[in-house]
């Protein structure tokens, strides 16, 4: 594998844990751990499928407002104030990285150029590398705001290879979302699928070029 090709790696589910918004979650509203845990995977089921509503309606908004539309969903679904909407989407500016997360850039950006690639806005970038020390162990930040769509819109992996001047093929989207690997797979981008949880490859799009099952293997893999 050439150790000149970009890797861009994607932000939320990848290099931040999304689930770690549950704790806010929870002592917002002072519900069980449980209760928190529904109402997270509710919102970012509704994150994922808005912003793939929005792709297929052609109908873009930032990632910020396809969060809080998702959050204020699950929150009237669960019957919760959205009052606080602000404070739990501000909760994403402080996600938890994952524990090999800075490890792994750190030794991968010493061979190659590394940026983080993302459908958060450059706002929402900008705050969680910096609270997580990603910013340190990349090139760059690189939102999909840029290209005014949403993975896995083929424009959004072409904006990436444009963004930092490489043709598409000689980057490399390093993902743990499968729908994400597929779709950067079928726009013509090489891809690493960190599986964490061990799931079966999506049956649309392209497959994934390799696959680990964490961060830290796949320092090792490249």
């Amino acid at each position: 594998m050439a150790d000149d090709e970009l890797l861009c790696f994607d932000m939320y589910g990848t290099l931040c844990d999304v689930s770690s918004v549950a704790d806010a979650i929870e002592s917002e509203f002072d519900v069980p751990a449980a209760i928190a845990a529904d109402v997270d995977a509710l919102w970012r089921e509704k994150q994922l499928e808005y912003a793939f509503h929005r792709g297929a309606t052609e109908r873009y908004a930032p990632f910020d407002v396809v969060t809080r539309d998702a959050l204020e969903y699950a929150l009237d679904y669960y019957g919760l104030d959205a009052g606080v909407a602000d404070a739990l989407v501000d909760a994403y500016d402080d996600l938890d990285p994952y524990p090999d997360t800075l490890d792994a850039l750190e030794a991968l950006s010493a061979d190659y150029e590394t940026v983080v690639f993302s459908n958060g806005t450059p706002a929402m970038l900008d705050a969680l590398a910096a609270n997580t020390d990603i910013d340190a162990h990349v090139d760059g930040l690189v939102s999909a705001d840029g290209a005014g769509a949403l993975k896995p819109t083929p424009a959004v992996y072409e904006h990436v290879a444009r963004e930092r001047g490489r043709a598409l093929a000689d980057c490399r989207l390093v993902s743990s979302n499968a729908w994400d690997v597929a779709g950067a797979s079928a726009a013509g981008m090489r891809t690493a699928w960190v599986n964490r949880a061990n799931e079966p490859r999506e049956r649309v799009g392209g497959d994934a070029d390799l696959e680990v099952d964490s961060l830290a293997a796949l320092a090792d893999a490249l």
